[in-house]
């Protein structure tokens, strides 16, 4: 993952690619941050990204269809005639809304990324539309999910060394590392990916458990077929001793029905004289 995020050129996509992998955000959650979802002073000045927002492109039928209050904004077609439209909504589910926080890497990205758009407004303030969001183009405007998955499969064309998955699948190589990582502490990358429920992230990532088993299989395999058996005697039997039998008076079992509850005795009476 780390010899691929190096290969990719693209500013915005290699921003996308590395919070994808470091963060294990989804495609629609990336493009959805704004600016001010930034704050590189938090966490004592680690930095902290907040998850509430994702960006889509929906069918104008069913965009209809949709609750108004699920809604942000509604950009404007760039194409007369288009039948959907690009959306700024709420996030998949409420543990999708989430802090993540930046590693150092990621911080420099981010605040140079930040600098590259204050450029290119300066460069042609006449043509630029301010969009709002984190993501844009040199024009200022929207960065589509479309668009991202286009620059995303050209690098991959570009390179066929590299393992064959889409970019949603970058999400699922970061939890499964994170995993690994944490020793399997799945309430933390749960945060981190904002499943709903641990439960499904043990369900979809349970493949990530297959190389610690790999590896205790290596080490049973190097220590039980490498022992010393030459000199090894068979145990010998325990021996088979008869246990010595306690002698039991009258007067010990009056004692013991004279301590029974009445349950008991009548449950004593019917074992003996049934």
């Amino acid at each position: 993952m780390l010899a691929a995020l190096q290969t990719i050129e693209n500013p915005a996509l290699h921003l996308a690619v590395h919070m994808s992998m470091i963060l294990s955000l989804r495609e629609g959650e990336i493009l959805g941050l704004q600016p001010g979802d930034l704050d590189f002073a938090a966490a004592d000045g680690r930095g902290i990204i907040s998850v509430n927002k994702a960006l889509q492109r929906a069918d104008k039928v069913a965009l209809s269809k949709i609750d108004p209050t699920q809604i942000y904004h509604t950009f404007p077609d760039r194409r007369e005639g288009s039948k959907s439209s690009l959306i700024l909504k709420r996030t998949k589910t409420k543990k999708s809304n989430r802090i993540l926080y930046m590693t150092k890497p990621l911080k420099e990205e981010l605040l140079a990324w930040l600098e590259k758009m204050k450029q290119d407004e300066q460069n042609a303030p006449e043509k630029y539309s301010n969009c709002g969001q984190l993501f844009r183009l040199p024009d200022g405007l929207p960065i589509a999910p479309d668009v991202l998955t286009k620059w995303y499969r050209m690098w991959r064309a570009e390179h066929p060394e590299f393992e064959k998955i889409v970019f949603h699948g970058l999400r699922h190589s970061s939890a499964t590392y994170q995993l690994l990582q944490s020793g399997g502490d799945f309430k933390s990358v749960q945060g981190n990916t904002g499943h709903a429920t641990a439960t499904v992230l043990m369900d979809t990532y349970a493949h990530t458990q297959d190389k610690p088993r790999l590896e205790l299989t290596e080490k049973i395999e190097a220590d039980f077929y490498t022992q010393d058996v030459a000199g090894a005697k068979p145990q010998e039997p325990p021996e088979n001793k008869t246990p010595v039998a306690t002698k039991i008076t009258g007067k010990m079992i009056l004692e013991a029905i004279r301590q029974m509850d009445a349950e008991e005795r009548r449950e004593l009476t019917r074992v003996l004289f049934a």
